[in-house]
């Protein structure tokens, strides 16, 4: 159930109790139920005001509301609240004057004990209804505040409750210090209420939330250095924006990935959020090992470098370095890109003496980013669904490495067919796919059909 309706829900619920609760205070004469009937029409107005708040808030964003209309929640959530603890003071003002003057007289009757019993079930089913709702459709703060008011009418309840009984046994001043009990409930609610609120009002952030997001940023492995963190709260969602520093040499590609990534990143921290990131290339001048590292990571197949030994004979700088690649790899194809290293130190590290590149199996996975990129899966399953022998495309996942975007593809092939005809199916997929998608690596998976039993 949506905000919107858990609150008219738990208006009309508690609107029918003022009815009750009111008509049975008039017949026996019962002030606690008068009161409880008063603390009713008094929550109905409030869960009125935060009904139309709630409305009000699922309004999509305009000209003149570009963050959207989520702040009129918190506004509802804090007039609630402040509308909750001027009932307490009501409360407590009442419960002393009947201590100071005396009059605890509470008239007892099979009337009011049933209104009690007809108002504790709306009160119970109020909750029922709220929890519900806060738990299926996320945090409100409407909607919360209208939780605590059930609780402190199903309180307000066992008071008259307790009121009667008092009377039934002729200890009248029992009503009157169980309301100053529900009065410390009704302030600690009411000022946490209005509290969290005002702080959304504000665009205050808690410092310990702050802190997690900006961690995001300091471990991200592209991310030199950022700036300008903003951040606020409106409604259930986060607006974060910050600008960051990364390499100057990546492609847009590139830079797209690390944006997505800090984006999901973030989403992942605080929950619903939108973000926006400004990049700026960095001015820092690289060292020699630097550009090294920079330009044998930028040739494909190459997963890392290390142990990157830079030394000057006579003028002419002389390089060594470890090249991690695929262990997987024949010879022949490592040693292309072992060449392929050496012909982008010379156009980018400029004249070199000689480079040594030492070759070895990469023995920690790379680091990947999933992209999750609805028209490019689509177009790749179209690819592939284009093979008159696939029955099935099972599972496609893209992901990158920040330097080249891989597909791994799972497909169920019609008749169980040969390997080598299996094999050819493949081949022609990956050709196919290739030619759409040219900087896509592809890693096809094949599965036979199974027979039927």
């Amino acid at each position: 159930m949506n905000k919107t309706a858990a609150l008219a829900l738990s208006s009309s619920a508690v609107a029918s109790v003022v009815i009750v609760e009111g008509v049975a205070g008039l017949l026996t004469n019962s002030l606690s139920l008068l009161s409880d009937a008063l603390h009713a029409l008094f929550d109905t107005l409030a869960t009125f005001t935060l009904l139309v708040a709630a409305h009000l808030s699922q309004k999509p964003p305009d000209e003149n509301h570009t963050y959207g209309h989520g702040k009129i929640e918190s506004i509802g959530g804090f007039v609630g609240g402040l509308l909750l603890f001027a009932l307490g003071v009501n409360i407590v003002v009442s419960a002393f004057n009947r201590l100071v003057e005396g009059e605890h007289m509470v008239a007892a009757g099979s009337v009011g004990f049933l209104a009690i019993l007809y108002t504790l079930s709306i009160d119970c089913f109020r909750i029922f209804v709220l929890h519900s709702s806060l738990m299926k459709a996320g945090e409100s703060a409407t909607v919360r505040v209208d939780l605590y008011h059930a609780f402190s009418d199903l309180s307000s309840t066992l008071i008259a409750f307790a009121g009667l009984f008092s009377a039934s046994m002729n200890v009248g001043v029992g009503d009157t210090l169980a309301a100053l009990v529900l009065c410390s409930l009704i302030f600690y609610l009411s000022l946490k209420t209005v509290y969290r609120t005002g702080l959304d009002l504000s665009d205050a952030v808690p410092t310990s939330l702050l802190n997690k997001v900006k961690l995001v940023f300091q471990t991200h492995p592209k991310v030199e250095r950022f700036s300008g963190l903003k951040m606020r709260r409106v409604g259930d969602r986060f607006f974060v924006e910050v600008d960051i520093t990364i390499p100057q040499d990546l492609s847009v590609k590139e830079a797209e990935y690390i944006v997505e990534d800090i984006q999901k990143r973030v989403q992942d921290t605080v929950g619903k959020s939108e973000v926006s990131v400004k990049l700026k290339p960095s001015t820092r001048r690289l060292t020699p090992i630097e550009q090294i590292h920079q330009a044998a990571e930028k040739v494909a197949g190459v997963r890392g470098v290390h142990k990157v030994a830079l030394t000057d004979v006579s003028g002419v700088p002389h390089i060594s370095l470890h090249v991690e690649v695929d262990p997987t790899l024949s010879s022949d194809k490592a040693h292309s890109i072992a060449k392929e290293v050496e012909k982008r130190f010379a156009k980018e590290v400029g004249k070199v003496g000689s480079v040594i590149v030492h070759i070895e199996p990469a023995k920690e996975q790379a680091t990947a980013y999933e992209i999750k990129d609805a028209e490019l899966i689509e177009g790749i399953k179209e690819a592939v669904e284009a093979e008159d022998a696939v029955k099935e495309v099972k599972a496609i996942r893209i992901y990158s490495d920040y330097k080249n975007e891989y597909a791994d593809i799972e497909c169920v092939l019609k008749d169980n067919p040969a390997v080598e005809e299996a094999h050819k199916v493949a081949t022609e997929i990956e050709r196919r796919i290739g030619e759409r998608y040219r900087n896509l690596n592809v890693t096809l998976h094949i599965e036979a059909e199974e027979a039927e039993k």
